[in-house]
């Protein structure tokens, strides 16, 4: 007779653990701090802080810097990061007002002479002007005035009266002046301003003859820094085939 042998086998149960993603865990000696940025660009600000022992990460939508390192570093770059965000809104809310005075000199005695007062303002300027240039009569064709906000770029043209001996029914003599931005760096004792690529044109019409006149072009164009309300010869322009010549002369303040 045969025997029907049944044989069980039990299996353990397998558990399975839900799988959690792991993050790093901030060492004891670090810290994160969010900056808000109300005014600059938080990546601008970024750039300028780059360098120190801490991790930075900005995000201009977000108008927020994140931060993270020691504590005293972190509170460093706080510092640092604020500061530049309340000097941002001082500099906004100023411009840059730019003088242009446009000087001749000549051998030539003109037929009308600029009043002293005229010069009075130019006086120290013409001063070294003669002792460089030893032309015989300095006259103030004209002055100019632009203003703009730091960073924005600015432009001007017009008519100037006329050059010289330049006889009447001549075509007038025109300029342009522009420059593509005005950045401010305060100072000790007075701001700094930065003028880039700035660019002096002109067109003058001259009389070579008793009958005759013929038009000369001069252009200047260079980066320059002036001090707030100083005043400089920025570019001299000689006058084809003329004892004449012209100078560009810049003086820059800060207006609210």
């Amino acid at each position: 007779m045969m025997k029907t042998i049944f044989l069980y086998v039990t299996m353990a149960p397998v558990l399975l653990w839900p799988q959690t993603a792991t993050t790093e865990t901030p060492t004891p000696d670090t810290v994160t701090k969010i900056i808000r940025v109300h005014n600059a660009r938080p990546e601008k600000l970024a750039e300028m802080v780059q360098g120190v022992p801490a991790t930075i990460h900005a995000n201009d939508a977000l108008k927020a810097i994140v931060v993270r390192g020691k504590p005293a570093d972190v509170a460093a770059l706080e510092q640092t990061i604020r500061e530049l965000d309340t000097a941002s809104t001082t500099m906004a809310s100023r411009n840059v007002q730019l003088m242009v005075y446009l000087v001749s000199g000549s051998s030539t005695s003109p037929a009308s002479s600029t009043p002293a007062e005229k010069l009075a303002a130019l006086e120290p300027v013409v001063k070294q002007l003669r002792a460089i240039f030893p032309y015989t009569n300095y006259e103030l064709l004209s002055t100019m005035l632009l203003r703009s906000g730091e960073g924005s770029p600015t432009s001007s043209n017009g008519l100037l009266k006329p050059f010289q001996n330049a006889p009447s029914g001549t075509y007038p003599s025109t300029y342009s002046i522009q420059y593509q931005s005005a950045t401010v760096s305060p100072e000790s004792t007075k701001a700094g301003i930065h003028l880039q690529r700035f660019r002096f044109d002109s067109r003058f019409s001259m009389a070579i003859s008793s009958t005759q006149t013929q038009g000369f072009d001069i252009g200047i164009q260079t980066d320059l820094d002036l001090q707030e309300g100083q005043k400089v010869v920025v570019g001299k322009s000689n006058i084809e085939s003329t004892d004449s010549a012209v100078f560009v002369i810049l003086s820059a303040n800060l207006v609210q």
